[in-house]
């Protein structure tokens, strides 16, 4: 086997991403608690996941399907759909995203 085969561009490539991907250590996103904006994050995450996110979340959805049997239409319910979905789900992707412990 001959050596400039082992050599090759791809596999040099191919090692060079490897070793800066080990070599590379994540950051990670300190928690802080004393933070004000941090107790204010925790008290809307908690808003959102609690009975009043569940109660808009409903809302919306019963008045997007109101307006669009008013309008004989089901784009009013889908936009309800999708507001309540956001509002449920929202605050958990970005927190997941953003949020402590996320690798930059």
């Amino acid at each position: 086997m001959r050596i400039s085969s082992l050599f090759s561009k791809r596999g040099l490539q191919l090692a060079a991403l490897a070793s800066g991907l080990g070599a590379a250590a994540p950051a990670m996103a300190a928690q802080n608690t004393a933070d004000p904006f941090y107790t204010f994050s925790n008290t809307v995450q908690e808003w959102a996941a609690g009975p009043l996110g569940v109660g808009l979340a409903v809302t919306m959805l019963l008045v997007g399907a109101g307006i669009g049997v008013a309008k004989n239409s089901p784009l009013p319910a889908l936009s309800g759909v999708a507001g309540a979905a956001f509002l449920h789900w929202g605050p958990t992707v970005i927190t997941t995203m953003m949020g402590a412990g996320a690798v930059i």
